[in-house]
């Protein structure tokens, strides 16, 4: 088997400390350099990570306020949009309302002024005939048929249409 040699191992330790000690220097602290800057790397990027994340939420927030405040002033203006056709409508029906009772009213007086006139015709054509008929009558000594007869003859020469009155009604 191997026996220890105690001069080799003295050579081994010394070749392993200056191994060691070159591989600190040259080796290990670049590496360590390396792996820092890979960690800071790392770092760095979940930093801005969350940053941009904080962004994102506080971005989201603002969208939302700026949404919910158009929304309410969308409602605004359509409330008052209704509010301003109901009362355009309000107003268009009083109108309608007041021009429709006008036309109404001046038809009734146009009624009132045509019935009076055809009422002061036929009062004129009825003052016509009975002054006729009395003086068919008086003229000649009739007997009651013939009166009758003489007055039906007298309503049938009546002229209509001076009183304004139509067939239809």
């Amino acid at each position: 088997m191997l026996a220890p040699e105690p001069g080799l191992m003295i050579w081994t330790l010394i070749t392993f400390g200056v191994a060691v000690l070159v591989l600190t220097v040259f080796a290990f602290k670049p590496l360590q350099k390396a792996l820092d800057a890979r960690r800071q790397n790392i770092q760095d990027g979940m930093d801005a990570a969350e940053a941009a994340r904080a962004e994102a939420l506080r971005l989201l927030e603002e969208y939302k306020a700026t949404l919910a405040k158009v929304r309410g002033e969308s409602e605004e203006i359509l409330e008052r949009s209704r509010a301003t056709a109901d009362h355009a409508k309000a107003e268009i029906i009083a109108e309608a309302k007041s021009q429709s009772e006008r036309i109404l009213e001046e038809a009734h007086e146009q009624i009132e002024r045509d019935t009076r006139a055809a009422l002061r015709a036929l009062k004129g054509q009825i003052a016509e005939l009975t002054a006729l008929a009395t003086t068919k009558v008086a003229a000649s000594s009739l007997t009651e048929a013939d009166q009758r007869r003489l007055i039906e003859e007298a309503l049938a020469e009546l002229d209509v249409e001076k009183l304004g009155v139509e067939g239809d009604g």
